[in-house]
């Protein structure tokens, strides 16, 4: 009898922690077992390669070995020798990782851990000779890497892909960031079985979801207009002693970006050795996209807009007349204004004449006279001012003070006439131009012409944003501009074909009269508009747009004419 109790009570405590393990805690328990013999992860996939609009590869992907060596592993085989065995170790790695100081090796080799990464992304000439040196206590981990092979002339428009060993990768900056989710994809999964030591076991149960590669993107960028336009601004920006400029060429036709340019600039595919230089005059990091991302007092450029305005609603005509003495005073408190020549004045002159002069005085007298605040800032806004294109971020979209703003006044509308008081992007200022050339209609600036993901491709047309002025006012604008052209002929020029711009000299309130924005703005050819080109530099020895930014308007007009294969328009 006390035998068979006790085999009772024993059955009843098995049967007890039986139900424990089996029911009460059992879900845990198979979470815990499976985590032991069953592995999970996720696959990354592929990211998508950018082209430009020939098919030329601007970024892609590319497989490199990192180095790491296993220190903890030395002392283990070797615990009265290692230290030797560690110098000799460093020696032989710097032969072939020559870059990295071969005290940076044994100090790497002296901690006690099981892997140290001694150097990442070597070349495959590295690799093989490491493979084929088979050095003890080190080994090759692949991994895939962004590559840029077109270096700077790109890295502003591109931006750059951010990878850790511990992060996703994920774009920074440019099209890697505005279109870093089309780039990236899906990433995939698996879970298999394993035996004790992590390996699959053939029989065991697995389950896996593929990744889905990123999207291929197709800018309307043409590479060669593109390499041209960012060596060219790098010289001239040295040639004139600024502190920093920037350049872009849009299709008038379309608003395509054509090229599009800052300087300085950066190498992506080392963006980490440029974290402490700056570009717009030193304020912005420079990996920032100065076309986009800068902003600055046009000057002159915006006596077009101006011009466009009061043309429109009839309320000048080209051979309209004003009297300019050099300055002019206005009645209700606003400060005289001056010709940048002051106190050369131009007596009677034209419309025409106050673009060819850039007379201050025309400008704010058409703006603050003939205008008002109802007849201008309309027209700021549909010229696309204190708005942001949309082109890709980081964007800044300008601004500037109207009515409707406190501590408004007059004189600031007298002011932005000529283009003070008012801020732009390059970008801006550029699709301006690109109305005036395109029959007074605005496109919508685009970068992107196709994303292409397996077997389904989107393609990105030209769109029409909104019509800005007449067709007859922009047709009268348009020659003003090529009157323009000539008559300041010695600021840029092309030969064999007729051009229309407009220089600008921006000194910023506050500063000296040497601290100027100097740009020029136009198409080629005039008489049937192919290119808008913009260039501006910040702060260049020779203050004046015209000898500034001209030399290099001239140069990149004159290529794109010679790569577009476009027939010259002037009689010779």
């Amino acid at each position: 009898m006390i035998i068979f109790l006790c085999v009772c009570i024993a059955v009843a405590i098995l049967t007890g922690r039986l139900y424990y393990w089996q029911v009460i805690d059992g879900s845990q328990l198979a979470r815990w077992a499976n985590a032991e013999h069953t592995q999970s992860g996720q696959v990354n996939a592929p990211r998508g390669n950018i082209y430009d609009v020939n098919g030329l590869l601007l970024a892609t992907n590319i497989v490199r070995d990192d180095v790491y060596v296993d220190p903890a592993q030395i002392v283990s085989d070797n615990p009265n020798t290692y230290e030797g065995v560690r110098v000799q170790l460093a020696q032989k790695l710097h032969r072939v990782l020559t870059n990295v100081p071969v005290t940076t090796l044994e100090q790497d080799l002296s901690l006690n851990v099981a892997a140290v990464p001694v150097a990442v992304s070597i070349t495959p000439a590295q690799s093989a000779q490491l493979s084929a040196m088979q050095l003890p206590y080190t080994f090759l981990q692949p991994r895939t890497w962004r590559d840029y092979p077109q270096g700077d002339a790109m890295a502003q428009i591109l931006g750059y892909v951010q990878d850790t060993t511990n992060t996703t990768p994920h774009g920074v900056y440019g099209i890697e960031r505005s279109y870093d989710q089309q780039l990236a994809g899906k990433p995939g999964s698996f879970t298999t079985e394993t035996d004790l030591n992590g390996n699959p076991l053939t029989v065991g149960a697995s389950s896996s979801q593929q990744p889905v590669p990123g999207s291929n993107i197709t800018l309307t960028i043409d590479s060669d207009i593109q390499y041209q336009l960012q060596t060219e601004l790098d010289a001239r920006v040295k040639q004139t002693g600024s502190l920093s400029g920037s350049a872009v060429v849009v299709d008038a036709r379309t608003g395509a970006i054509v090229a599009m340019a800052g300087s300085p600039t950066f190498d992506p595919n080392n963006y980490g050795q440029y974290a402490s230089q700056k570009g717009c005059l030193n304020t912005e990091e420079v990996y920032m996209n100065p076309v986009l991302y800068c902003e600055y007092e046009p000057g002159s450029t915006m006596k077009v807009i101006t011009m466009a305005a009061a043309l429109d609603q009839h309320k000048v005509t080209p051979s309209s007349t004003i009297n300019d003495p050099g300055y002019v005073d206005f009645s209700d408190g606003t400060p005289r204004v001056t010709n940048w020549d002051y106190p050369a004045g131009h007596g009677k002159e034209t419309m025409t004449q106050v673009l060819e002069y850039s007379s201050n005085v025309g400008a704010s007298i058409i703006g603050h006279n003939y205008l008002g605040p109802q007849g201008f800032y309309p027209y700021v806004q549909r010229f696309g001012f204190g708005q942001c294109t949309g082109l890709f971020a980081p964007e800044s979209c300008g601004s500037y003070s109207s009515p409707q703003d406190n501590g408004w006044s007059p004189s600031d509308l007298a002011r932005q006439s000529f283009g003070q008081s008012i801020l732009v992007t390059p970008i801006q200022m550029a699709m301006a131009y690109e109305a005036v050339a395109n029959n007074g209609v605005m496109m919508k600036p685009y970068i992107v012409s196709e994303i292409s993901s397996g077997q389904k491709v989107t393609n990105i047309q030209p769109q029409v944003s909104h019509q800005v002025i007449s067709a007859q006012a922009d047709q009268e604008l348009v020659g003003m501009l090529k009157a323009n052209a000539l008559y300041n002929k010695g600021e840029a020029s092309v030969p064999g074909y007729q051009i229309a711009f407009k220089s600008g000299t921006a000194t910023t309130q506050g500063l000296s009269m040497s601290e100027t924005e100097a740009s020029l703005a136009g198409f080629i050819p005039a008489t049937d508009p192919r290119f808008v080109i913009l260039v501006k530099l910040d702060h260049p020895d020779d203050i004046f747009g015209g000898n500034a930014a001209g030399p290099l308007w001239s140069q990149i007009a004159q290529q794109l004419m010679l790569r577009y294969n476009i027939p010259p328009d002037q009689q010779p």
